[in-house]
């Protein structure tokens, strides 16, 4: 048995344990799709390194999937892209999946995860793309969020139960284009250091208790093209500095 047939192994073990884990495929997808008669590679919503036939994502979004994601997932060593969003998954969110050195992409959107935010993800500097919203997430986001994920560029946390301040050390996430926090419960000001996401797209922060003024630092925002401040509790004073 060689290195790479053992490796191998190993992602179609996890695989298996993700079907074991799922207790309603309504349309048999995995029982259709996932057997051992065929390679993993060859497997639907699972994409392979040409060379390594490591698995590199796992795409299986939007099949109405009940169930709750094993800890084995952290054992696809290669996965680059995780995408099992719109299904109806319970649980938390297992920390061993953010064990894995080269994963950017998670998508847990529109699912039913409970627990709070987990801050075991942030020693994965690989990270770009984090999409959790439309779950019932609860708790703060961490402070050191952008200490540990430089690259960060998307972070979709909106329609989940989060509360506390916006962290005004989000500012550190230099690259981040989109930031959607709407539809929680965060408090407090919103943080002019935000005015420093000079490639920030996308901007939501409507649906939430946040107060005081809008910063007039968000002006030096000049790539924006969408924001949502609507329904909290501020003061729209400067919006004439958002004009072009």
């Amino acid at each position: 048995e060689t290195a790479n047939t053992r490796t191998i192994t190993t992602d179609q073990d996890a695989l298996l344990a993700l079907k074991a884990h799922i207790t309603h495929d309504p349309t048999n997808f995995l029982a259709k799709n996932w057997n051992t008669s065929a390679p993993v590679c060859n497997w639907t919503g699972v994409t392979c390194d040409v060379h390594s036939h490591k698995v590199t994502a796992l795409n299986i979004s939007g099949l109405n999937l009940t169930g709750t994601i094993p800890s084995q997932l952290g054992n696809l060593s290669s996965l680059q892209s995780l995408d099992l969003s719109f299904n109806r998954l319970s649980g938390s969110i297992p920390s061993a999946i953010f064990t894995t050195y080269t994963l950017k992409d998670v998508s847990f959107r529109e699912n039913q995860l409970t627990g709070v935010f987990p801050s075991f993800i942030f020693n994965k500097s690989s990270l770009q793309h984090l999409d959790f919203s439309r779950n019932t997430l609860s708790g703060e986001i961490p402070a050191n969020i952008c200490s540990s994920l430089p690259f960060l560029d998307y972070l979709y946390l909106s329609k989940n139960m989060l509360h506390g301040g916006i962290p005004s050390t989000l500012s550190n996430c230099t690259y981040l284009r989109i930031l959607s926090l709407a539809y929680n419960d965060f408090s407090g000001a919103v943080p002019k250091d935000i005015g420093n996401l000079t490639k920030l797209m996308g901007l939501y922060l409507g649906r939430n208790r946040l107060q005081g003024e809008i910063p007039r630092e968000f002006g030096n925002l000049a790539e924006l093209e969408q924001m949502s401040l609507a329904e909290n509790n501020l003061q729209a004073l400067l919006l004439y500095s958002f004009m072009p």
